[in-house]
């Protein structure tokens, strides 16, 4: 399961803030927990060590960042962009038979928003240029939807496309290891302009996902703009899925034995693999727990006691201990939060 480092929840959200919204109960709301003001990244070299919280979190908080800003772009954009406008964007590539009238159809859309993307090809590759007229103070924006079209055109072709270089106009500060991990290829900083490269072979890849299959990414949107492509299959993500999948059918969680045996090793191999990608058993199962107590909370029919059952802890009092130590507030308190 992909996480997302601290430099990013403040760079999403500095629009919204400059427009007064309330971002620290947005963030609460999406299972953040409060955070400092600022965060030096350069200064830290272990990554597990920074402030993190998982993708789900992150893709609640920008969806609550363009509900408040009425904004598909968060906030940045001038004038705003209709809030469905990245899933009727997905929903027009259901048609194009291949990658090349993909990237010809985003063009026709991003342009709609006041951001031009041009196709540029050479004798061995081809680029794809990105420019917008918004306000992007952070490079938040331009970073977003240089990912979101890597993430899209992979998704579609339902293959990690690798890139031969990537070109930006600045150089990120305070963030720079970060930076690397959205695009995983080579990068050019202080260029003239910002661009992905990809072998021209990509092109002529045809689409190959089905309509259901885009029915429930727009659902999940942003979630696949969070995730690389390929991270799926990594471990800690189909432990994920199974933990998730064990939990919805019999309202309790199942051990990582049982997990290992359905992955085929043991439990000393499945904890030691996980151990390399940066996080454990136990710690998949809390983010798991509170994203089920967060939904679980918008039900106002369920009371905190049903809750803490639902989430097979041993009573109310230690549920709210525990969710406190989340999202800084009890369960009662986030509630009342929430939207009427």
């Amino acid at each position: 399961m992909a996480t997302i480092g601290h430099y990013y929840i403040l760079s999403c959200s500095s629009a919204a803030k400059d427009l007064a919204v309330d971002v620290q109960r947005l963030a609460t709301l999406s299972g953040i927990k409060a955070l400092p003001h600022s965060v030096d990244y350069e200064k830290t070299t272990n990554l597990n060590e920074r402030y993190r919280v998982s993708d789900s979190s992150m893709a609640n908080l920008l969806n609550a960042l363009a509900l408040a800003t009425d904004d598909a772009f968060l906030g940045f954009a001038h004038p705003k962009v209709p809030l469905r406008y990245f899933q009727l964007l997905l929903q027009s590539l259901y048609y194009c038979k291949d990658i090349e009238a993909v990237i010809y159809t985003l063009i026709t859309g991003l342009k709609l928003t006041g951001c031009n993307l041009t196709l540029v090809k050479k004798k061995s590759n081809f680029s794809l240029q990105l420019s917008h007229r918004h306000h992007d103070p952070n490079n938040f924006l331009t970073e977003y939807l240089l990912v979101f079209i890597h993430r899209i055109l992979s998704w579609l072709t339902a293959k990690s496309l690798i890139m031969e270089k990537i070109a930006i106009n600045y150089t990120p500060v305070n963030y720079l290891q970060e930076f690397t991990l959205l695009f995983r290829s080579p990068v050019l900083f202080d260029q003239s302009g910002n661009s992905l490269t990809f072998d021209n072979e990509y092109l002529a890849l045809p689409v190959l996902r089905e309509k259901t299959e885009f029915q429930e990414v727009i659902s999940q949107f942003p979630l696949i703009v969070l995730r690389f492509p390929g991270d799926e299959t990594q471990l800690n993500r189909l432990v994920y899925q199974k933990l998730t999948a064990h939990f919805l059918r019999e309202q309790t969680f199942c051990t990582a034995t049982t997990i290992a045996n359905e992955l085929n090793m043991s439990t000393a191999t499945l904890r030691r693999k996980l151990a390399s990608l940066l996080t454990s058993f136990s710690q998949i199962k809390v983010d798991i727990r509170k994203e089920q107590a967060i939904l679980l909370l918008k039900q106002p029919t369920k009371t905190i006691e049903d809750i803490a059952n639902s989430l097979d802890y041993s009573e109310a009092r230690a549920f709210s201990r525990v969710f406190k130590q989340w999202t800084g507030l009890t369960p009662s308190q986030y509630r009342k939060l929430m939207p009427i």
